[in-house]
């Protein structure tokens, strides 16, 4: 594996406690690192493992924020961690949404003023449901969302 990997976001060494064996790993980057710009307003990595999805990192510009249903399924299923406003950590994954103010940026029909959340996400599938593996996952969602909010610019 590559020595760091997801635009440069995580240390494969940190990582790799979730992953499995395996002969091959490939990673899978669909575009820069910056929900702010372009159409998609979201953006993801993938490292597979023997071809084989096993982590995954999300990030998507949202219009809600803390105290919303931003993720139903990880405030229902997760425990609370603190990373970004809200936080969340669960078997096989973490998830946090965070305020990015950007106002240099131009707001029109693609990016209206209410766009200023950012989710992100990570899912280790096939790691071990164990304490350890948690505490794994709360710190990758740590180092992603401060990696996050200097990549984007975040203003607060």
């Amino acid at each position: 594996m590559p020595k760091n990997i997801c635009w440069g976001a995580f240390a494969s060494s940190s990582v790799a406690p979730l992953l499995p064996n395996g002969d091959t790993a490939d990673l899978e980057n669909d575009r820069p690192f910056d929900v702010f710009r372009g159409s998609q307003q979201s953006t993801y990595c993938t490292l597979r493992i023997d071809g084989e999805a096993r982590f995954i990192v999300w990030a998507e510009l949202r219009r809600s924020g803390k105290g919303t249903h931003w993720n139903g399924w990880a405030q229902a299923k997760g425990a609370r961690i603190e990373a970004g406003d809200e936080g969340f950590v669960w078997d096989y994954g973490a998830g946090s949404v965070f305020l990015c103010e950007r106002p240099d940026l131009p707001r029109n029909l693609v990016l209206p003023p209410s766009a200023k959340y950012v989710d992100l996400e990570l899912t280790a599938d096939r790691s071990p449901k164990t304490q350890q593996a948690r505490d794994v996952l709360t710190t990758l969602m740590k180092q992603y969302v401060q990696f996050a909010k200097k990549e984007l610019k975040c203003r607060n």
